[in-house]
């Protein structure tokens, strides 16, 4: 089965590898949110959910009265968010740990959290098990 990807994400798979083909550089201002959903003919909320994963990632910036930015380590960045949608998009899942994920996505959903926060939750767990060495 060929999930459609979300268009936030293909927004935020396309500010990626323009930074990683040099077309756009660290410093290069990105157009505001409802000009670029405008452009693309999508709703605002939907680019402002690419660049807030963009933020997250450390490669864009966005400041108040100076508009958004490519971050000055962005291209480094943008290498590791390209594996990591390489690895996940062709990763196999080991049975035992989706069985052990079960529960607790049901818990989530079951509260109301979406697909997208429930798998950010995930990677900041693991980024924090990592960040405390026990990795």
């Amino acid at each position: 089965m060929n999930i459609p990807t979300p268009p936030y994400e293909q927004v935020r798979r396309e500010i990626v590898e323009q930074v990683r083909a040099g077309e756009l550089a660290p410093g290069d201002r990105l157009p505001a949110i409802r000009v670029l959903a405008g452009d693309l003919g999508l709703a605002a909320g939907t680019v402002a959910r690419a660049y807030k994963l963009l933020e997250e990632a450390q490669i864009i910036v966005t400041r108040r009265g100076a508009g958004t930015t490519v971050a000055p380590g962005a291209v480094a960045a943008c290498e590791e968010s390209a594996a990591a949608t390489s690895r996940e998009s062709g990763a196999v899942a080991d049975p035992v740990v989706v069985a052990l994920f079960a529960g607790p996505v049901a818990e989530a959903r079951a509260k109301g959290h979406g697909d997208v926060e429930i798998l950010a939750a995930v990677r900041a767990a693991l980024a924090a098990r990592g960040a405390a060495g026990t990795s």
